[in-house]
């Protein structure tokens, strides 16, 4: 009975997702971040004139330029 209970105790913890990963709008659709990637972040580039690119996704750390937003909860860079 106890090597039951023990068998059934390691199952359930190999099974479970221990770790929480963050969740981040990408340009199309969503990306489960890695783990060490904290923030997700939108950022509005003009690679062209007059030709906006909006770039999205998960971050190690916060960019810093001005027309960047940055956020840690998930699908919050939309």
């Amino acid at each position: 009975m106890k090597n039951l209970l023990l068998t059934f105790l390691v199952v359930t913890i190999v099974c479970l997702d221990l770790g929480y990963t963050l969740i981040c709008h990408q340009r199309h659709g969503l990306q489960t971040c890695e783990p060490a990637q904290k923030f997700c972040f939108a950022q509005t580039v003009m690679p062209f004139p007059n030709h906006p690119l909006t770039l999205m996704g998960c971050t190690y750390s916060c960019p810093t330029e001005k027309n960047a937003v940055c956020c840690s909860t998930d699908k919050c860079n939309r």
